[in-house]
């Protein structure tokens, strides 16, 4: 005992906690203390790497950052610190934060961003080349760019955590204008990772084509999928959840409004909307989507011209556990355009919605606003400079390399892409 006093004056050393207190703790860390803890002795890395700690991790750490990009650079952002302190008071006022143009990385002098908004804005990568966002799933982001060889997509996978960047086989059929859905989700009976995406052809067929990670090529599910499961422009702003896909449909029965893909079995479902869902209701409301909230399938939407709803099924695939999660009146969002606020970003482990609206004549000038239903109150999202433009996804930052998350084992396909913060 006298040694382990002269060891850590504390009477017993760390590595004597029991293994369920010590996992407690590492739960409780975020993603780059984690790294940090890796490298003091093995048996800490030999537990935070294990397969069934990493899961367990990414399942209960909070949602800590925003995933933004410009076109090019994408940032995460500290949820913790959105909002705010200076406009705790302002009640229901919308609190615009204008975001400002993108520095170039080479006069960084010249950035307009605060030390304020730097310490929200904690990591910044350089994709190299126009991307858009798809989605985060699982600690993992997905990015697609166009342009290639007969206008077909290139997808990413990126941890922006690690800097890590895995480019993806080009998928099969040109997408022109055509490309009605696509998203990214992690299967967790496989521990595959899967990108769905469904196209309509030259002879207006839907096909349905699907990328496993790890796999050489994509595949083909259905080269005639039902137009009823075509997906509405913006039905969808956080599409993972139970290792399936979900979208908003344009199709005019209600029992298919919303479609879910799952990823285990590769097979098309439908998710029963609320009861009170009919064809008079459904004609009353505007700009549906669907997303995630507190690991539940929600939707939101636009009812008449002056209420906005979110309803949560709080048991997955039971309808009677629809339940209301919250309503704003339209009129509370002083200075924002209604047409801006049924097109939530998503949602932050505590459950305060984030939007995106344009702030004032300037449609290339957007900010970001939080909204807490336990409050009532709007803030300020402080993003620290991020360009016009904007695209944003929640996401969980993972603390192990894009090559143990995927099992990669050829290092040339995944590279490292240059970090500007």
């Amino acid at each position: 005992m006298e040694r382990a006093e002269k060891k850590c004056g504390l009477g017993f050393h760390i590595l004597e906690f029991p293994l369920h207190i010590l996992c407690d703790i590492f739960f409780k860390l975020p993603a780059w203390s984690l790294i940090r803890c890796t490298t003091v002795c093995t048996a800490f890395k030999n537990l935070i790497t294990d397969p069934s700690f990493r899961q367990l991790y990414i399942s209960r750490a909070p949602t800590t950052c925003l995933v933004l990009s410009d076109r090019r650079y994408v940032s995460c952002i500290d949820c913790r610190l959105l909002c705010s302190a200076s406009n705790s008071n302002h009640g229901t006022s919308s609190c615009l934060a204008t975001i400002g143009k993108t520095p170039s990385s080479t006069t960084r002098s010249n950035s307009p961003i605060s030390d304020h908004g730097s310490r929200r804005r904690f990591i910044t990568i350089d994709c190299g080349r126009p991307v858009n966002l798809v989605n985060s799933a699982n600690g993992l982001l997905c990015l697609r760019t166009f342009g290639f060889p007969h206008d077909r997509a290139l997808y990413y996978i990126c941890n922006p955590l690690s800097a890590e960047l895995m480019v993806l086989p080009i998928a099969p059929t040109p997408i022109n204008q055509n490309l009605r859905f696509s998203a990214f989700g992690y299967d967790a009976l496989t521990n595959r990772y899967k990108i769905l995406q469904l196209v309509v052809t030259s002879t207006n067929q839907m096909v349905a084509e699907l990328f496993q990670i790890g796999d050489d090529k994509w595949r083909v599910i259905d080269n005639n999928v039902s137009s009823s499961v075509s997906a509405r422009a913006s039905s969808a702003f956080d599409p993972s959840l139970n290792g399936a896909l979900h979208w908003i449909t344009q199709s005019p029965r209600i029992s298919e409004l919303i479609c879910s893909f799952d990823l285990n079995k590769n097979e098309f479902k439908w998710v029963a909307p609320p009861s009170h869902f009919d064809d008079d209701y459904l004609n009353e409301i505007s700009g549906i989507s669907v997303g995630v909230l507190k690991g539940c399938l929600c939707l939101c939407y636009v009812k008449g011209s002056d209420v906005f709803e979110t309803w949560l099924m709080e048991s997955y695939g039971e309808v009677e556990s629809w339940t209301k999660a919250f309503s704003i009146d339209i009129k509370s969002y002083v200075g924002l355009r209604p047409q801006d606020k049924h097109r939530p970003i998503g949602f932050s482990s505590s459950g305060a919605m984030l939007l995106k609206a344009d702030s004032g004549s300037d449609s290339n000038s957007h900010s970001l606003v939080s909204y807490s239903a336990e409050t009532g109150m709007f803030r300020t999202v402080d993003i620290g400079g991020i360009a016009s433009n904007i695209e944003a996804t929640p996401h969980v930052l993972s603390f192990l390399s894009l090559k143990d998350m995927l099992n990669v084992r050829d290092n040339n396909k995944v590279v490292n892409v240059r970090r500007l913060r």
